[in-house]
């Protein structure tokens, strides 16, 4: 059972951090606006499907960056400040505060995504139009949660590693690439084109480039309803594996106590 009251507070917990420590400023706001802002620069005289491709790849790097620097990060950072164990003792699963986490992450980089729409069209009057503006929206939302289970899933990961700011810094930009964020999936070298697959990210990318109208970068032809059905098994797939890696951390704290050593 969910317990509400835990994951509330691991939410505010979790703005207070994002507000209280400014490094998360720069993978969160700072770095999607500069790569929106330096494409239209680049391309002031293209037509809307390119700018499209820009201010939506602009947002995807500003959600998939909170993600990965703020809900990756989280548990890693409670075992450097000593308090993993406390939390770990508490009646409520460690997985639920960190869901609790997670949803703030998510909520920054919805705003992120907005703001840099709202950027794009005040500074460089792009005058973007979405083909199905409900759509597009579900496929935002169905994209910000299997974020969130990826932030999940990398809590469990790197707190049972002690090289979590390594990964983190060299999954960012791959994983940003190999999503079809800023090149299209067919696009890329074949050998590679698998590991896109697996990413939920990069169907709902998909479905959210068809729901604003650019047309000719579907991955492998398929339409938008498809797409989303495809994020919602896969997000399934990566919570089920978040799960499985929460359980085996925690027993592994009762095993032998070592997770709080930094």
């Amino acid at each position: 059972m969910i317990n509400i009251r835990a994951t509330s507070a691991a939410f505010k917990q979790q703005a207070r951090h994002f507000f209280a420590d400014p490094q998360w400023v720069i993978p969160s706001l700072v770095a999607p606006f500069t790569f929106t802002i330096v494409v239209l620069m680049l391309f002031p005289a293209v037509d809307e499907p390119v700018v499209l491709y820009a201010v939506l790849g602009g947002g995807i790097l500003g959600m998939w960056g909170n993600t990965l620097y703020a809900s990756g990060w989280s548990v890693s950072f409670d075992r450097m400040n000593g308090t993993l164990e406390s939390l770990l003792i508490t009646p409520t699963p460690m997985v639920q505060v960190v869901a609790g986490r997670a949803v703030w992450n998510t909520l920054i980089g919805l705003t992120n995504a907005a703001a840099v729409f709202v950027v794009a069209e005040l500074a460089f009057g792009t005058e973007l139009r979405l083909e199905d503006p409900a759509l597009f929206f579900l496929a935002l939302a169905a994209t910000l949660l299997s974020l969130a289970t990826v932030g999940l899933m990398l809590s469990a990961m790197f707190v049972m590693t002690r090289s979590s700011t390594v990964l983190m810094q060299i999954l960012e930009l791959p994983i940003y690439f190999i999503s079809g964020a800023m090149i299209p999936v067919d696009h890329l070298p074949e050998a590679i084109r698998p590991f896109s697959y697996a990413l939920a990210p990069t169907w709902g990318v998909d479905a959210m480039r068809q729901a604003a109208g650019i047309q000719g970068t579907t991955v492998m032809g398929l339409g938008t309803g498809a797409d989303l059905l495809i994020v919602a098994a896969i997000t399934s797939v990566y919570l089920a594996i978040a799960l499985y890696l929460f359980r085996r951390m925690e027993a592994r704290a009762r095993a032998d106590g070592s997770l709080g050593r930094w």
